[in-house]
C-alpha cells in the first residue's frame, strides 16, 4: 500500500471557503476504512463482479443525469437527511431535487461554486463518460450500522483528451458517520486533474483543486487514495497516526533500529512542537521532544525518536508510535486515532533474496518482444541472482502454442488481464518493460529470512527435484505453499508474429500441479524438505495454436530434454507474498547412480544391435528412446537380472539414442551411437 507524504500532498492545492460546512482532511492510502476490500476495478462489462449495478451505460450526452437512485440507508447531509440523489456522467452526484438540474455539460475543471454545478452536490469536475466503455455503476458494502454506499465512475475520459486512457473515481457515503470519501481508484496513460469536493451552495465550498490521480493501472485496491470530507467544525488539534516505519522483518545483529513514524494533521493549527511516544509491546514509552516542526493543516510528516530500540531476544513485537503536547501542551481532539502501529518480527539473521520474475507473455503479442528483451538485458547484469519463469499465454490473437491450462489457473491466481505482465515476488505486477536494474535491486534488497536449497535429476523424459527450505525465523501462515516448475531454458519452435525467434526459462510442467504443495507453518531453525518428480507423457507435438494446446497427459511440447530446469518457490496463497525461490542445482540422483552401476549397455557404438544385461532385483523395463524424448515403437522389453536382453538397430537411422532403463520409479539413460 502506497504512503501518502508530502510529496503526495505538493501535486494539489487546496482551497477552502471559510464558510463552509464541510471540511476536508489529508489525503490517505486505500479505501476508506477498509470496508470495501473487493480486489478488482474493472470495467462493469469487462469482468466487475455483477454485484454492482449499471445506472448509466455507454455513450450518452455529457451532462446526462441518471434516475433518481435510493440510498440504502438513512444519511445526513450538511446535516439534513437525505434518501435519493441523482448522477451526471460529468463527475456530479447531487441531492438536488430541481427538475432542471445544471449540469457541467461540458465536462470541464470548473470550480465548484460556479453556474454549471448544482447545489447539494459532491464532485469530480474534469471528467465525462461519453465513450463506448463508460458506465456508472453503484454497490453497497458492509453491514449496519456501517456501510458504505459506492457511485463510481468507471473508464471514464478526462475532458478534452484525445489520447487512449482511461479513469476510474467514486463518491462514497458512509453510514452513521455521515462522512463522504472521493477515492481515486484507477488511472492509464494520462496525467490529468479533477476538482473535488463537496458544494452545499455557491457560498459553502469544501473544495480541493488540480487534484492529479496518485493511481496506476492496477485493477485492485492497493494504489487507492481516498480524500475525506467531514461535515462540522474543524477542530484546532487533531493528529492521526498513519505508520510506523520498520522492515516487517528486522535481524537482531543489525540493532539498535531508529522508529520513525508517519502522522497527518487533520487539524485546523499547524503543528510546531510535540512529543513523540513509542512503546513496545505496550511497555512505558520513551519519549522524544520534537521542535522546529512545521506540520500544516492537512498536511504529513515522518519524525524519528532521538534513540535507537534494541530488542532483547528474537520474535514478535508490536511497536506503537503517538503525538502528544501538542504545540506546548494541547491536547488532541480525537485519541481514538492518535496511534501508528506495527508488529514486526526480529529474527536471529537474515539470508540473501533470489527474487522471483514471473512474466505472462506470448509469441503473438507485439509489446511482449521489446519487454523480454529488457528483462533479459537486466538479467545478464545479474547472473545466478534471481530466478525467472516465462508463462505463454492464450492471448492475443490464437495465442502461444506453448499455452497450458496451467498457466491460464496460474493466470487467474494473480488476475492478469492483460501481456506482457511481470509479477515480482508475488508483489510488483507491471510490464517487462518497466523493470530496470533499480526495479531489480529494490526486491533483492528486501530482507529474506527463509532458505530454500534445492538439486534436481534428470533421465529422459522423468525430472525428480528435492527441495530444502529452512526458516530463519517462525512463519505462522496457515496459508503456505512449495511451488515448482520444470522450465526448458530456451525454446525456438513456438515462433508467432511478434517477431522472437527465442524464447527463455519456459515453462513446461508444474511440480505436482499449479495448485502448489501446502506446507504448514514454518518453525525457525527446522528444516523442511520435499522431493517431487514428473515424466513427461507420450511424444512431442507442436500445437497450432493456444486453442489446441498440448494434453500433457498424452504429449509433451519439450523441444529438448537435456535443457530442462528447476525452479521452485515459498509462497502465501493468500497474500500472494513470496519468501524466498531458487533455481535447482543439476544432480544425478543417488538412485539414478544404483541403477547405473548395476546396468551394462553394449556395444557402444552400435552397429546391429545393444545389449542391456546386469545384476539386481526383480524386473526393469527398457526402451529406446530419441534425444527428443521420442519413444521408437518396438524398441523395448523387460529384462530380469542375469539375463541379456538384445534390442536390434536394423532399420534405424544413424545417430545418438538414449537407452532408457527404470525400475520402481528410478530410471537411467545412458546415450548409445548408431552406426
Amino acid at each position: 500500500m502506497k504512503k501518502i507524504l508530502l510529496s503526495l500532498l505538493m501535486v494539489v492545492s487546496f482551497a477552502t471557503t471559510s464558510s463552509a460546512q464541510y471540511y476536508h482532511i489529508a489525503p490517505a492510502a486505500g479505501n476508506p476504512n477498509g470496508v470495501n476490500q473487493e480486489d478488482s476495478e474493472y470495467p462493469v462489462t469487462g469482468g466487475l463482479p455483477a454485484t454492482w449495478s449499471s445506472i448509466m451505460g455507454s455513450a450518452q450526452i455529457a451532462g446526462t443525469y441518471t434516475a433518481p437512485q435510493n440510498l440504502p440507508f438513512t444519511f445526513l447531509f450538511n446535516g439534513n437527511p437525505v434518501s435519493t440523489y441523482r448522477v451526471s456522467n460529468t463527475g456530479i452526484v447531487t441531492f438536488s431535487q430541481k427538475a432542471s438540474l445544471a449540469n457541467n455539460s461540458a465536462g470541464g475543471r470548473v470550480a465548484l461554486n460556479g453556474a454549471s454545478v448544482p447545489d447539494s452536490s459532491v464532485c469530480v469536475l474534469g471528467l465525462n463518460g461519453q465513450g463506448t466503455n463508460d458506465e456508472i455503476a453503484i454497490k453497497t458494502f458492509g453491514t449496519a450500522p456501517n456501510r458504505q454506499h459506492w457511485v463510481m465512475f468507471s473508464s471514464f475520459s478526462f475532458t478534452g483528451t484525445t489520447t487512449n486512457h482511461w479513469t476510474y473515481w467514486s463518491v462514497v457515503f458512509e453510514e452513521t458517520t455521515n462522512n463522504i470519501y472521493i477515492v481515486d481508484q484507477r488511472t492509464a496513460n494520462f496525467s490529468g486533474s479533477v476538482n473535488i469536493g463537496v458544494r452545499i451552495d455557491a457560498s459553502n465550498v469544501d473544495e480541493i483543486t488540480g487534484v492529479t490521480s496518485a493511481s496506476t493501472n492496477l485493477p485492485d485496491p492497493s494504489d487507492n487514495t481516498h480524500y475525506s470530507f467531514i461535515q462540522g467544525v474543524q477542530p484546532d488539534y487533531e493528529m492521526q497516526g498513519i505508520s510506523v516505519n520498520l522492515n516487517n522483518y528486522l535481524p537482531l545483529t543489525s540493532a539498535p533500529f531508529t522508529v520513525s513514524a508517519d502522522f497527518v494533521n487533520n487539524g485546523a493549527v499547524t503543528i510546531t512542537s510535540a512529543d513523540l511516544m513509542v512503546s513496545i509491546n505496550g511497555a512505558t514509552p520513551t519519549t522524544t521532544a520534537l521542535t522546529s516542526l512545521n506540520i500544516a493543516s492537512a498536511s504529513s510528516a515522518t519524525v524519528s525518536q532521538s534513540s535507537g530500540w534494541t530488542p532483547t531476544a528474537s520474535g514478535p513485537y508490536t511497536v506503537e508510535a503517538w503525538l502528544t503536547n501538542l504545540n506546548g501542551g494541547n491536547v488532541d481532539s480525537n485519541p481514538g486515532n492518535d496511534k501508528a502501529s506495527k508488529s514486526v518480527q526480529v529474527v536471529s539473521a537474515l539470508t540473501t533474496r533470489y527474487p522471483l520474475f514471473e512474466t505472462f507473455t506470448s509469441s503473438t503479442c507485439p509489446p511482449c518482444a521489446p519487454a523480454n528483451t529488457q528483462m533479459e538485458s537486466v538479467f545478464a547484469q545479474n547472473p545466478g541472482e534471481y530466478s525467472s519463469v516465462k508463462y505463454q499465454v492464450s492471448f492475443p490473437g490464437s495465442g502461444d502454442p506453448y499455452y497450458t491450462t496451467e498457466v491460464g489457473n496460474r493466470r487467474g491466481f494473480y488476475s492478469i488481464n492483460s501481456v506482457p505482465r511481470v509479477e515480482i515476488d508475488g508483489g510488483w505486477d507491471q510490464n517487462g518493460n518497466s523493470v530496470t536494474q533499480a526495479v531489480f535491486d529494490q526486491f533483492q534488497n528486501v530482507p529474506a529470512f527463509v532458505q530454500m536449497a534445492a538439486t534436481y535429476s534428470r533421465f529422459s523424459k522423468s525430472i525428480e527435484t528435492t527441495i530444502d527450505i529452512t526458516p530463519l525465523t517462525d512463519i505462522n501462515s496457515n496459508n503456505l505453499a512449495l511451488y515448482a516448475v520444470i522450465y526448458e531454458s530456451t525454446t525456438y519452435n513456438n515462433v508467432g508474429t511478434n517477431g522472437e525467434t527465442e524464447f527463455f526459462n519456459v515453462m513446461k510442467k508444474m511440480m505436482p500441479s499449479d495448485q502448489g504443495q501446502s506446507l504448514g507453518p514454518l518453525t525457525q531453525g527446522t528444516t523442511v524438505s520435499r522431493t517431487l518428480s514428473y515424466t513427461f507423457n507420450g511424444n512431442y507435438r507442436l500445437p497450432a495454436s493456444a486453442q489446441a494446446p498440448a494434453n500433457l497427459n498424452t504429449e509433451h511440447t519439450v523441444e529438448n530434454f537435456n535443457n530442462l530446469g528447476v525452479i521452485a518457490w515459498l509462497q502465501d496463497k493468500n497474500t500472494k507474498e513470496i519468501f524466498q525461490s531458487v533455481d535447482a542445482t543439476f544432480t544425478i540422483g543417488q538412485l539414478e547412480n544404483e541403477l547405473a552401476a548395476a546396468i551394462s549397455i553394449y556395444p557402444n557404438p552400435a552397429t546391429d544391435f545393444i545389449a542391456v544385461e546386469g545384476t539386481f532385483e526383480g524386473t526393469i523395463n527398457v526402451q529406446l528412446v530419441s534425444l527428443l524424448g521420442q519413444e521408437i515403437e518396438g524398441f523395448n522389453g523387460k529384462l530380469t537380472s542375469g539375463s541379456t536382453l538384445h534390442i536390434p538397430t536394423e532399420g534405424l537411422a544413424k545417430g545418438t539414442y538414449l537407452v532408457v532403463v527404470s525400475k520402481e520409479g528410478t530410471t537411467h539413460a545412458e546415450p548409445v551411437v548408431i552406426h
